[in-house]
């Protein structure tokens, strides 16, 4: 029989027993609440809770599964566009389109989408990217579009990031659609980007360029997500950048390892959803180490935070790009960049480089929180640790960052196609990528040259 016919028909016959257990009921809440919520039920969503009985391959594939729902379902299917967001009226991102592009060979390995279905979805989306519909400037596009008619949202920027996504994600689809009309639509999106034009007579990509404005000054010129686009721009077919701008990136050091000065942990997880460098150095770094040494100092950095909030645990961790209180912005393990808001993306996308911290990361984020932020696609954006403010909105970098290092974890998917692809192979070599053995993630020699300019943890200043 259904609780509520149980607690119904003993009303009938005892009243006052179901009197005193509402009492009781009344002052346990109470008191959780009083207590700051370091206990969060997962009352409102039994779903969670059920989350939490699974073993780890189980719950990995439901997370797969719904961060893959966000770019199925909320793509226009007419022309494969995706919105930045699961907000009404969101626009459709650039960088979401590429990810997009990259879920869907998961899907279809998965068997949550037939091939041929995943086929027409992927030529449908270049077939629309490489009409004049949508407007390019030297084969770069604009970080934002209308998601029905293509044109310029607003007044979005030309963003070379945002290309570089999209154009990973094409080449991945290429790669796995090997040999079909997919893989020449790709080449010929890849083929257009001017990336000798982005470079502004500069040393360094610049970051935007808008029609009205020309270039911005801000150059991606310090090492951060920006490895992935240097790859591609020294591997092009056409407009390849020289092997020098390799070396002109800053590449500062703390400790043991190269650092982005947010310590945002997406700028050191995107370029690994499509580049196997796990046993690969160039001359500064093997770059799947200084990520897991980066991933460590995001947790650990964490942890020493968290005696501002009563109810955070060791546990709980991965400060990133997200949505917060405040909107969405970069989070990170700096004293400019905490905010105690946490993005469930972070931890799960770090999870082939931090197995166990990452699984324990994902438990406990469910444990307290997964009845706010767990739903149809799975994590939301972002969540205070304090439990206060919490995301209703689902993104799609976080879902792609999700979905693909999950996916890489298991079984490689992506790094294996995009391997056999041999521009972005020209490029590894033009960086002077080769065999690692190294267990630490700087190289000697670079250790060595800046063994006087190391920095020191990101703390707030104090008295």
């Amino acid at each position: 029989m259904h609780p509520a016919s149980v607690r119904y028909f003993s009303w009938l016959l005892h009243r006052s027993v179901i009197l005193a257990s509402i009492v009781i009921i009344l002052t346990s809440v109470t008191t959780s609440v009083v207590a700051g919520l370091e206990d969060t039920t997962l009352s409102r969503d039994n779903l969670a809770s059920r989350l939490l009985l699974m073993d780890d391959e189980e719950l990995l594939s439901i997370i797969s599964k719904k961060s893959f729902d966000y770019f199925w379902h909320e793509a226009n299917p007419h022309n494969g566009l995706i919105p930045h967001s699961s907000a009404e009226d969101s626009p459709c991102s650039i960088a979401a389109v590429g990810l997009g592009l990259s879920a869907i060979p998961v899907g279809i390995r998965r068997g949550w989408i037939g091939r041929e279905e995943g086929y027409d979805r992927i030529a449908t989306t270049l077939s629309t990217l490489s009409s004049d519909r949508i407007q390019r400037t030297n084969g770069f596009f604009y970080q934002l579009l209308d998601i029905n008619e293509g044109i310029r949202f607003q007044e979005s920027k030309v963003s070379s990031m945002d290309t570089c996504i999209l154009i990973a994600g094409a080449l991945f689809a290429g790669e796995f659609f090997s040999q079909t009309a997919v893989q020449d639509l790709a080449y010929e999106i890849y083929s257009a980007v001017n990336w000798q034009w982005m470079m502004n007579h500069g040393e360094t990509l610049a970051r935007n360029w808008t029609p009205e404005s020309g270039f911005e000054d801000a150059r991606w010129d310090s090492f951060d997500e920006s490895m992935l686009m240097y790859i591609l721009a020294m591997g092009s077919p056409t407009y390849p950048v020289p092997a020098s701008t390799w070396h002109r990136i800053r590449r500062p050091v703390r400790g043991n390892y190269i650092f982005v000065p947010q310590e945002s942990l997406t700028s050191y997880i995107l370029p690994h959803l499509w580049l196997d460098v796990k046993a690969k150095e160039d001359y500064y770094a093997n770059y799947w180490n200084n990520t897991v040494s980066a991933t460590r100092y995001n947790r650990i950095y964490s942890m020493l935070r968290s005696c501002e909030f009563k109810t955070h645990t060791r546990d709980l961790w991965g400060l990133s790009l997200c949505e917060g209180p405040k909107g969405y912005q970069v989070y990170g393990a700096s004293a400019d960049c905490y905010h105690g808001v946490f993005a469930p993306h972070a931890p799960i996308g770090c999870i082939p480089f931090s197995p166990y911290d990452s699984m324990q990361a994902t438990r406990e984020m469910l444990k307290r929180h997964g009845s706010r932020i767990w739903g149809k696609y799975g994590f939301t954006s972002g969540f205070t640790a304090d439990g206060k403010w919490w995301s209703e909105t689902y993104h799609g970098i976080s879902a792609g960052l999700i979905l693909l290092m999950i996916e890489n974890y298991r079984t490689g998917l992506v790094w294996k196609y995009v391997t056999c692809n041999e521009h972005i192979q020209v490029g590894l070599n033009r960086a002077e990528f080769c065999r690692s053995e190294l267990r630490q993630a700087v190289t000697p020699v670079y250790l060595g040259e800046v063994k006087d300019k190391h920095y020191s943890w990101g703390f707030p200043a104090t008295d």
